[in-house]
């Protein structure tokens, strides 16, 4: 059992003949893609006479021999009544504005949703979690564990993640194979890739990966009450109850960024400093300088702002004791005005420097508050993404540099560790 887009994909692989069985087709698959026109084994019409049935085809259909794009059926659940209903996953990505992803379905200009889809049943029968990963990936070609991670769910929701719609009456696919409806299982994913926190266009892939069809041809951020206004009506119920049940965590995100975690002195051991020299030497310093600079004192004062999401940092020259630069770091968009010569964002005569500050979902961090501060420079050299979190009482920052005048990027972590004021 399958829906039109996957029946598609048994069609494209490797069919030889056919035989209409009843309500069912049989078909068997060789070497030859009639979709990429490639000559099949048997006679020269065959491939327009395929896709002329499958215009024709009911939705019940069994196929024989191996393919890489033959999907298992999905997994279907029954209520009380006798009635069956898809067992379906979407995948609820949210940014750190608690903003959900969205895409803007193919030729369907104006309707956007999450990525969802059939649960996979047949003999590896797949997790409700694994399904939402696998659409996230096909869908917008986003990573769980890498792009984005698993959402903590640390407080009592007040509905289930879960909803039953019907699709009844609309004469789709699923009314045809005896579907009343799907039951929608959410599965929420917090944002871990700055990139895709700040520009999701240009961090996702439309165009349908592992065989699928393009299902979006937009992306975007969008507010939940927006998303629940606008979504098509056959599917508004499970988006109000995606509504109801992000609202704890949605404060609970908003309270864990709140907390004091980086408050207090911070020296660097530079002893545990890794690619610190190589990320220099991208910044345009030379391997002496570079080398030099890596092992100087590196200490900062980190005292939350009057918004406790906020940061007032106090850095002191090399002696620990002078005071050498202090800043704000505000959530969102700034800017930076810099006097004489800097190491990162390039030049001797000062100059202004573009800046973002928001909190990302870090898997690396204390599994207590698994997020992290995030500071993004765009500046002459390139642009630099910092950042921080917590890991066993000390505070790790990872910078990943981009060369304006190169592909590459250079990655180099830092360890920091509690230091006392002096008397």
């Amino acid at each position: 059992t399958t829906s039109t887009k996957r029946k598609q994909q048994v069609i494209n692989a490797h069919v030889v003949t056919y035989q209409p069985q009843g309500d069912q087709y049989v078909l068997v698959m060789n070497r030859a893609c009639f979709m990429n026109h490639q000559q099949p084994s048997g006679p020269a019409s065959l491939p327009s006479l395929a896709n002329q049935l499958f215009n024709k085809m009911p939705a019940f259909f069994s196929t024989t021999g191996d393919s890489e794009t033959q999907h298992p059926p999905s997994q279907f659940v029954t209520d009380d009544d006798g009635l069956k209903w898809r067992l379906c996953a979407g995948a609820a990505v949210l940014n750190s504005k608690n903003q959900l992803l969205i895409g803007e379905r193919m030729g369907k200009s104006g309707s956007w949703q999450t990525p969802q889809g059939g649960v996979d049943g047949g003999p590896k029968q797949e997790t409700v979690i694994e399904a939402a990963s696998r659409e996230l990936y096909e869908e917008v070609g986003l990573k769980n564990n890498d792009h984005v991670i698993l959402e903590q769910i640390d407080c009592e929701l007040p509905v289930p993640l879960k909803c039953k719609y019907k699709t009844t009456g609309t004469g789709s696919w699923l009314e045809k194979e005896g579907f009343v409806g799907q039951e929608l299982n959410w599965v929420i994913f917090r944002c871990a890739n700055s990139n895709l926190e700040r520009d999701p266009s240009q961090m996702t892939n439309l165009s349908g990966l592992s065989g699928e069809d393009p299902e979006f041809s937009a992306v975007r951020w969008e507010n939940i009450d927006w998303v629940v206004d606008n979504v098509w009506e056959k599917k508004a119920r499970p988006y109000r109850v995606l509504q109801e049940a992000l609202q704890p965590l949605k404060k609970r995100w908003d309270e864990r960024c709140a907390e004091p975690l980086f408050t207090g002195r911070w020296a660097r051991d530079a002893s545990r400093s890794v690619g610190v020299v190589e990320g220099l030497i991208a910044r345009g310093l030379s391997e002496e300088k570079a080398a030099k600079k890596a092992e100087e004192p590196y200490i900062q004062d980190w005292q939350q702002h009057r918004d406790k999401r906020e940061w007032s940092v106090l850095t002191y020259d090399i002696d620990g004791e002078t005071p050498r630069r202090e800043l704000l770091y505000p959530l969102g968009d700034f800017e930076e005005v810099f006097e004489g010569e800097s190491t990162l964002f390039g030049g001797t005569d000062g100059g202004v420097v573009k800046r973002s500050c928001f909190y990302l979902a870090e898997m690396d961090a204390d599994e207590s508050n698994p997020i992290a501060h995030v500071t993004v420079s765009e500046t002459p050299r390139g642009k630099e993404e910092s950042l921080r979190y917590m890991k066993n009482g000390e505070l790790i920052l990872r910078r990943t540099f981009w060369h304006s005048w190169r592909s590459d990027k250079v990655v180099s972590t830092e360890v920091f560790v509690k230091s006392e004021r002096p008397s």
